[in-house]
């Protein structure tokens, strides 16, 4: 025997039974409860394309997006803990740079004195091995 429902309810595909309100209402009201009542009958795949779609068209607008990236700059600008982190990660990355530099540097001048002395590759290959045990220790 299947199941009738009365004029204020209605059966959804989740939960059974959704008691309809009567009377009036507000848009806010009618608004959340036809969010409900579609979140009930679609799956999370809808909401999904919706927000990729609404995505797609905002960030088109190129000044939209540069003040919303401005924005979230100055909020986190004013964490000093965060930004010192930040410079602190910054500056190690820049030490080992210039360190790797400086011993690629070293090595080239390496092999141009070998050259012009007349010794092989092999003094340069000892050098690389000698930067190498220094940039270990440092």
């Amino acid at each position: 025997m299947a199941h009738e429902h009365g004029p204020d309810e209605h059966k959804s595909k989740d939960s059974g039974v959704t008691p309809r309100p009567t009377g009036k209402m507000t848009v806010e009201e009618a608004g959340r409860l036809g969010g409900a009542r579609t979140a009930q009958t679609r799956g999370h795949e809808f909401y999904q394309s919706i927000g990729r779609k609404g995505g797609e068209v905002v960030s088109r607008d190129r000044q939209h997006m540069s003040a919303i990236g401005r924005k979230g700059g100055e909020a986190v600008s004013r964490d000093k803990a965060h930004m010192a982190l930040i410079g602190q990660k910054g500056g190690e990355a820049r030490s080992k740079h210039f360190k790797e530099q400086q011993i690629e540097k070293q090595k080239k001048q390496s092999a141009a004195a070998g050259q012009e002395h007349g010794e092989g590759a092999s003094d340069a290959s000892a050098f690389s091995k000698a930067g190498e045990t220094q940039e270990k220790a440092g």
